[in-house]
């Protein structure tokens, strides 16, 4: 099998993503945090919710944290595309932070927030950083990987400084545990410094990009870095189907 990345024979996690696996010489370097920097409209967020679901099905824990959409939004989504996961929920095997709601408590109707849990209601008053370090410490399995949607919202609440710091904290203890992370950001909403910032800090950076031709949208992925391999040289075209992010070189490469 040719892959575009050298494989080298030693484990690799797979992402979920069956085509971008195969790319990859059958997934990631295990205690690898990876950004995953996307264009809007690229439909990043059903990538997420893939790795997600690729994780629960092989047995690992998972935990998400979302301080840009509603926890209900994202089960419903997963959904859509078959990927029900309230019985890893009821098992704790999938943990589900939600920080966004807590975001917007002090500002909501009292009717939308009535149903908010013993729990989220003492996260109320905690500082958004300080909850993501929390859960990035958290006690696990010995296999599991994480989703943090997203680190826009921290660059935009945050001086760069503090985000640099939490990202330091989710690798290392990424690499401590063998934790596969993904870091969401959306592309070109922050300046040149703090994007290069954050590629240069975590160990590999999947773009994810969108062009419109004629009458036509292209969806490419590229794989900027990834530690332990060699990128490939060219974009990576991808279609979103009832089934999630399919690559449109799988068929060819499989």
């Amino acid at each position: 099998m040719d892959y575009s990345f050298d494989g080298s024979g030693s484990y690799r996690t797979p992402t979920g993503v069956a085509g971008l696996d195969v790319q990859l010489g059958g997934g990631v370097p295990p205690g690898t945090t990876i950004l995953l920097l996307a264009e809007p409209g690229t439909s990043s967020e059903v990538f997420a919710q893939q790795f997600v679901y690729g994780g629960l099905t092989s047995g690992e824990e998972v935990y998400y944290f979302s301080s840009e959409h509603p926890i209900n939004e994202i089960v419903e989504d997963m959904k859509n595309f078959g990927w029900d996961i309230e019985g890893y929920i009821d098992t704790n095997q999938m943990d589900f932070i939600d920080a966004y709601s807590l975001r917007f408590y002090n500002v909501l109707p009292k009717h939308l927030s009535i149903d908010l849990s013993a729990k989220d209601f003492i996260k109320q008053n905690i500082d958004s950083m300080n909850l993501l370090k929390a859960v990035v410490n958290e006690p696990r399995k010995e296999r599991y990987r994480g989703v943090i949607d997203s680190m826009s919202f921290f660059l935009r609440a945050y001086e760069l400084s503090n985000v640099v710091e939490a990202i330091e904290v989710i690798s290392s203890v990424g690499k401590a545990t063998n934790a596969v992370q993904l870091i969401l950001m959306t592309s070109g909403m922050h300046d040149t410094t703090v994007e290069n910032t954050m590629k240069d800090i975590c160990d590999g950076v999947i773009e994810f990009r969108m062009k419109e031709r004629g009458s036509e949208v292209e969806r490419s992925i590229l794989i900027r870095k990834m530690r332990g391999m060699i990128p490939p040289s060219k974009t990576i075209s991808y279609n979103i189907t009832n089934k999630g992010i399919e690559l449109e070189t799988t068929t060819r490469v499989l």
